[in-house]
């Protein structure tokens, strides 16, 4: 009898061994996939900041640059400066008029690289000569410069460039002398106006706080490549590369990566130990069924039987953990096991939609999401999403009611994704509402912008929204308070993807509540051009 008992107990321990470590195998792989696709998304993500502020400072030099040659512009395409410079030269009206606030310094050159008059503010005074010998050698190598002087004024000829001076960025603004309309007769253009405007560190600073970006600098000369920097090459007009504006990367995927990470993988892993647990009560039940009905299979036999069974059911890690809790859920003769298996499917499921709803988000942040959007009956989408929400509905004693108005026939969307949405809406009404409730689901037509819309209004008698709070519910991640999140469960995420989708679809979602009186969720999505509902 001992040895029996040993035998048994070692059959047990062989069997629960067996079964636990291909668990332990697939819920490691589904750590490793969930690793690698929020990983992928994570880097999508860095490489969209990158690209995204390097526009950001390249528009900002750009107008930065325009501005400089606005300036030479005005001052240059002027009859008085024209006969006080080109045509007589009058130093007194020169020292009187040709400065400005908008910029640090002022040239007056002539083609071959005289400099007739030079204004500098009192802060650039000390490096005048060093900034002067820079801005005339760039103003010079402008392909082209002559050609300025022979342009009609009216048009508007400048050109600018930038230099670098004692490793700061010079940006310069050129035009040609002359009058303010051509004049017939009147001589050539023969000195030009650069407007020179010096960016100092600190400015730049300034410039990168206005724009979300750390520590903006400028770099003389060649800059390395590095994982931490992003750079903006800056060149003069002859497209000789200067140096680079660098700035810190932030890397917002790798952040929003360390934050969802880990409670996927404790999700994870907690369904993975319940299995194993589960697994075990089955294993030893298993065993004393077989040994008090006296059968011929021994425990080897059963273990190899129960593991080609589980390893037929599991055929990709997340789904086959919900089917194999759903196969042990089905033959368990305990209703205490068919609970826990119960718990381990709906874990499950709850984990997928989760990774579903954060793929989602992260798609919605980088602008990944593909629509394809067709013509779809109003009353055809409403019954449908009707039908998928009944079982739920009527576990919590709630009533849907779906009235469809004639006018509001088609709408223009896409099919899945709009589904999506009105699962999320109507699931909520239901989720908030008190058993016995009624949820209506009513449709409208209402005029936008001069674009017809199709608005699916779902009111609900819950518990309601505070005006304070309706902002919170939109945002990912974001409920309307704690207590929501710890009463009645979910991520916070359905709502922002619910609304991201309505907008990329043309639409929106817009709520109005009342705490303690229940809430109305108006979900407006756009009605067919004639030419789409045509070719429907």
């Amino acid at each position: 009898m001992a040895g029996e008992e040993v035998s048994k107990d070692d059959g047990l321990g062989r069997a629960w061994i067996g079964v636990g470590v291909p668990i332990l195998g697939l819920i490691f792989i589904v750590i490793m996939l969930a690793i690698a696709m929020l990983a992928g998304f994570a880097r999508e993500q860095d490489h969209g900041f990158a690209d995204t502020t390097q526009r950001l400072v390249a528009g900002s030099t750009e107008s930065r640059r325009q501005a400089m040659a606005n300036v030479a512009r005005d001052y240059a395409h002027w009859n008085d400066a024209f006969q006080s410079i080109s045509v007589a030269w009058d130093r007194a009206w020169i020292e009187g008029n040709m400065y400005t606030s908008n910029a640090d310094g002022m040239l007056v050159f002539r083609p071959e690289g005289v400099v007739r008059y030079a204004w500098f503010s009192e802060e650039y005074q000390g490096e005048a000569g060093d900034v002067q010998n820079a801005a005339v050698i760039a103003a010079r190598s402008i392909p082209d410069l002559r050609r300025l002087a022979s342009a009609p004024p009216e048009a508007g000829a400048v050109v600018h460039t930038t230099a670098r001076v004692d490793g700061k960025l010079v940006i310069i603004g050129v035009a040609a002398i002359s009058p303010e309309e051509s004049v017939p007769g009147s001589p050539p253009a023969t000195d030009y106006l650069a407007v020179i405007d010096v960016v100092e560190a600190g400015r730049l600073l300034e410039v990168g706080r206005a724009l979300g970006l750390e520590e903006l600098g400028f770099i003389p000369g060649a800059v390395a490549a590095s994982e931490d920097e992003v750079h903006h090459v800056v060149a003069d007009a002859t497209g000789r590369a200067l140096g680079a504006l660098r700035w810190r990367h932030a890397h917002p995927g790798q952040a929003a990566f360390s934050r969802q990470i880990w409670p996927v993988i404790f999700g994870l892993l907690c369904i993975g130990a319940l299995a194993i647990l589960l697994a075990r009560l089955l294993v030893t039940h298993q065993m004393r069924v077989v040994s008090e009905a006296r059968a011929a299979l021994d425990s080897s036999q059963a273990k190899s039987e129960f593991l080609t069974r589980v390893s037929h059911e599991l055929r990709t890690p997340l789904n086959a953990v919900i089917g194999y809790a759903e196969m042990i859920q089905e033959d368990a003769a305990s209703a205490e096991s068919r609970a826990d298996a119960g718990r381990i499917v709906a874990a499950a499921r709850h984990l997928g939609h989760l990774l579903n709803d954060i793929l989602d988000q992260s798609r919605l942040d980088s602008g990944r999401v593909k629509l394809n959007c067709e013509v779809l009956p109003v009353a055809g989408v409403a019954a449908e999403v009707q039908g998928l929400l009944a079982a739920s509905a009527r576990s919590a004693g709630v009533h849907i009611v779906t009235t469809t108005s004639p006018l509001a026939d088609f709408i223009y969307a896409d099919h899945v994704r709009l589904r999506q949405c009105l699962l999320n809406i109507i699931g909520n009404a239901i989720k908030f509402s008190p058993k016995g409730a009624t949820v209506t689901v009513r449709t409208r037509t209402e005029d936008r912008g001069g674009r017809k819309m199709v608005v699916f209004d779902v009111a609900d008698t819950g518990i309601g929204i505070a005006k304070s709070e309706i902002g919170n519910i939109f945002r990912p991640f974001g409920q309307a308070n704690a207590g929501i999140g710890r009463t009645f469960g979910g991520a916070g995420l359905g709502l922002s993807i619910s609304r991201d989708l309505a907008r990329e679809m043309g639409g929106d979602i817009s709520v109005v509540s009342e705490l303690g009186e229940g809430s109305t969720f108006s979900l407006a999505i756009p009605a067919p051009m004639s030419g789409a509902l045509r070719a429907a």
